[in-house]
């Protein structure tokens, strides 16, 4: 079996780092042929942090064109392969065309999500076409399935996962003691820079921390947030680096605002966490809430007070928080494991290149129709 994947990026995004390329091992172990067409690279996530929209803009929009042109490239050599995976979509920005025509010559298409892209603009229209056109979808979670149903029969659900061989707890030295109040704390958060304005949601919870306990918050992130009355120790992300920036840290928080963005969220960062063995806090924000059951694996936080009393009982008790380190341990390797979820992947892929292309192609291409179908396979 093959597969070209068109993936948004190269290993250093970490969606399709975490939706493509750790499963590749995977693949290669199965007799699956997967050939990578990364869209954009470094230079991209470089482009993004220039400060100036200006310079921004004059940037971006020929690296842009030059690697649209570079896919166009690796179209013109598919062959006759056995699926073709799209992360997202083949070309943003743009109609989908390439799509249309390839639908047309009748290659079986997998677009895979992992966010709500479909609430941005342009692409209210755009995804249900692709989606309407597709031999099938993948999507991160049973909030997108929902929303992929409505144009698609075929929904598969796999939920992005950590490889728990790689994010593992940091051996423990010593006897767990009960803290006094003068030993430090350090919550850490780790995302993306379009991310941070969730820390919001946390900052009056830390304000009043700060007055019982030396308390700091650690972001690991490409910038640093903005946070009066807060203590930041900022880190730089770093592929090599993360894992550890995670380990020697207490407590992991992801806080989210209520909006139907956030909703769609596949909750990477939570897992990151519970995966090395820290105790979570998190808004009970789309699937936070299938992850951690509340008191368990971790807490969930509504409220400004939840947020302050959840983190508060977690600085004061060591013991509470290596069990639900534990717990949250065992959720990530029995749930959201690559070793778990790798098989079953290949598996989706397998079961793609065997049900055709979209049987209503031809009528869905000249005349679309809306129509709810029913979210199927792996979950």
């Amino acid at each position: 079996m093959t597969v070209t994947y068109f993936s948004k990026s190269s290993p250093i995004g970490p969606s399709s780092r975490y939706r493509l390329y750790q499963f590749l091992p995977h693949f290669q172990d199965a007799g699956i042929e997967c050939r990578v067409d990364p869209l954009f690279g470094a230079t991209y996530f470089s482009i993004l942090q220039v400060r100036s929209s200006v310079l921004q803009t004059c940037l971006k929009i020929p690296y842009v064109v030059a690697r649209f042109v570079k896919r166009l490239g690796t179209l013109l050599t598919l062959g006759r392969r056995d699926v073709i995976v799209i992360e997202g979509q083949l070309f943003p920005y743009a109609p989908p065309l390439i799509e249309r025509v390839l639908a047309w010559l009748r290659y079986r298409l997998v677009f895979e999500m992992d966010d709500a892209i479909y609430l941005t603009r342009g692409h209210q229209r755009k995804m249900p076409v692709l989606f309407r056109m597709a031999s099938g979808v993948i999507v991160g979670n049973n909030r997108l399935a929902a929303y992929a149903a409505q144009f698609s029969s075929r929904v598969n659900v796999v939920p992005t996962v950590v490889d728990t061989a790689r994010f593992l707890p940091k051996p423990v030295e010593g006897a767990t003691r009960r803290t006094d109040g003068d030993d430090p704390i350090t919550l850490v958060w780790i995302g993306l820079a379009c991310n941070l304005k969730y820390l919001n949601v946390l900052a009056p919870a830390l304000r009043r921390l700060q007055e019982r306990y030396r308390v700091k918050l650690r972001v690991v992130c490409s910038e640093p947030p903005v946070l009066p009355g807060v203590d930041i120790e900022f880190r730089s992300w770093e592929w090599q680096r993360e894992v550890e920036d995670l380990q020697d840290a207490t407590i992991g928080v992801m806080p989210l605002e209520d909006t139907e963005w956030a909703r769609g969220k596949c909750g990477l960062k939570l897992l990151q966490y519970l995966a090395v063995g820290l105790p979570a806090v998190a808004s009970p924000v789309g699937v936070n809430g299938e992850i951690l059951v509340n008191g368990e694996n971790g807490f969930l936080a509504s409220t400004a007070q939840e947020w302050y009393e959840r983190l508060e009982l977690l600085c004061r008790d060591p013991q509470l928080r290596t069990r639900m380190g534990q717990a949250g341990r065992r959720t990530v390797e029995t749930r959201y494991s690559l070793a778990v979820w790798g098989p079953r992947l290949v598996e989706v892929y397998r079961t793609f290149s065997q049900v055709g292309p979209n049987p209503s192609l031809h009528r869905t291409l000249s005349h679309p129709v809306s129509g709810r179908g029913q979210s199927t396979g792996a979950r």
